[in-house]
């Protein structure tokens, strides 16, 4: 049998009679044969899999929304790579090196701070890459994100309904995203709120508790505070309620993500929800409109988000 024939009925590519396809068919089965689909996928792109990069794996909602995309991922028939660059831009060069060597169809990743141009690279090179919450200015890439801006305005009014004038902000340092962005001031102040100031922290429990203390350094007066995500949020309580401070009474908090856990603390987080099941097939099809038209360059996609109202504030 010539191997061209071979190949086609491997690859399903026609050209054979059936009487042909099965005699190769059984001869595969009967010597045990295993397509390199690594191999194959180098030269087509057409591997079956995706990658999936994310910062780290501490955040709750980024293990929610691998779930979810996987889920996406497995209706189209592919598998999906997940891996992290641990917040660090060489750590995401080279698992972006290592996804392209494997011949992924395409890669979401939700990118180290300042890292655009790491992905436009590989993107120039004709590999599709969707930057969640990040632009990417090139052809074959585009961006998902929820409108965080949307969401903190309706938060921030929502401590201004309440009665809140003091009011603190706190970021990550793994983020440039200014909470309420184009309201900073050069003093790191907010017009969204009288007196309003911003930190940086590492986004974690611990890291939100640290944020209190260095927003309660700052401004004593503190009433309330919003935090980039709910376990800055959870660890900003703890560290109000360690100080004295009640939660609401003293000082509102609100979070961002609406994980799990953020209903049943105490007291419940007032927070901004971001639906893990949307952003899953939204970055599911973004992904998949790159590959069915190679070379374009999208809008972003844009998500809504909306205020759920806790016991927190």
């Amino acid at each position: 049998m010539a191997p061209r024939t071979v190949s086609r009925v491997v690859n399903d590519e026609g050209g054979y009679s059936q009487a042909t396809r099965q005699r190769i068919l059984d001869a595969i089965e009967e010597l045990g044969y295993r397509p390199n689909l690594l191999a194959r996928g180098l030269i087509t792109r057409r591997s079956g899999t995706v990658g999936l990069v994310v910062r780290n794996l501490a955040d709750p909602l980024v293990l929610a929304l691998a779930a979810s995309a996987q889920d996406s991922f497995r209706e189209q028939g592919r598998s999906m790579f997940f891996a992290s660059s641990d917040d660090d831009a060489d750590r995401q060069g080279a698992v972006l090196q290592s996804l392209w060597s494997h011949a992924v169809e395409g890669m979401i990743v939700i990118p180290v701070r300042d890292s655009s141009p790491q992905l436009a690279d590989y993107s120039r090179r004709g590999l599709p890459i969707v930057a969640v919450g990040s632009l990417v200015e090139a052809r074959n890439a585009t961006g998902v994100m929820f409108d965080l801006d949307a969401g903190f305005r309706l938060a921030v009014r929502h401590l201004l309904d309440t009665g809140r004038r003091s009011i603190g902000m706190i970021g990550s340092v793994s983020s440039s995203y200014a909470l309420c962005p184009g309201e900073e001031d050069k003093d790191g102040t907010f017009g969204a709120g009288a007196g309003s100031q911003m930190v940086r922290v590492q986004p974690t429990v611990e890291g939100g508790a640290a944020g209190l203390e260095q927003l309660l350094e700052l401004k004593p007066d503190l009433d309330a505070i919003l935090a980039c995500n709910d376990l800055v949020a959870i660890g900003a309580v703890g560290a109000a309620r360690a100080r004295g401070r009640r939660v609401p009474e003293d000082i509102g908090v609100i979070g961002c993500n609406d994980i799990e856990p953020a209903g049943f603390v105490t007291p419940s987080l007032t927070t901004i929800r971001l639906d893990a099941g949307l952003f899953a097939a939204a970055v599911a099809a973004a992904l998949q409109g790159l590959i069915d038209e190679p070379g374009e360059q999208r809008d972003p996609v844009v998500l809504p988000v909306e205020l759920v109202v806790r016991d927190s504030a």
